[in-house]
């Protein structure tokens, strides 16, 4: 049984399709790279931002913001003196992470690194 028959895809391309929110919500410019960060696991939001010194703080808060809206990351106050935030990926998110792990093994398998490199490029 092939993954159509045993769930029917339905709304493709329509409002409140799932699968073009979430292709929408992977399309954040950073969004790819602060799973990537988290996938190892969870971080402060200073650490994420050195770990991405080229995104703005306002860029990683509004990516991390969408990210908690649609329960893949959880955001946790540790409540110290410091008043640190700590991020980390809910178990939709570890889901979600391993299924990018193979698309990116997917694509480099499709036509090595520097097809990969162009594509990410576009």
């Amino acid at each position: 049984m092939n993954l159509v028959e045993a769930r029917p895809w339905r709304g493709i391309g329509d409002d409140g399709c799932p699968l073009a929110d979430t292709l929408r919500l992977l399309g954040g410019k950073h969004t790819t790279t602060i799973l990537h960060s988290l996938v190892a696991g969870d971080l402060h939001f200073l650490e994420l931002g050195r770990a991405m010194p080229h995104v703005s703080r306002k860029v990683l808060t509004a990516e991390l913001r969408a990210l908690i809206e649609a329960q893949i990351v959880v955001r946790t106050e540790e409540g110290d003196a410091l008043s640190r935030v700590c991020y980390g990926l809910s178990p939709r998110g570890r889901d979600l992470g391993e299924m990018l792990g193979r698309l990116y093994n997917w694509a480099i398998d499709g036509g090595g690194e520097e097809n990969v490199k162009r594509w990410s490029d576009a």
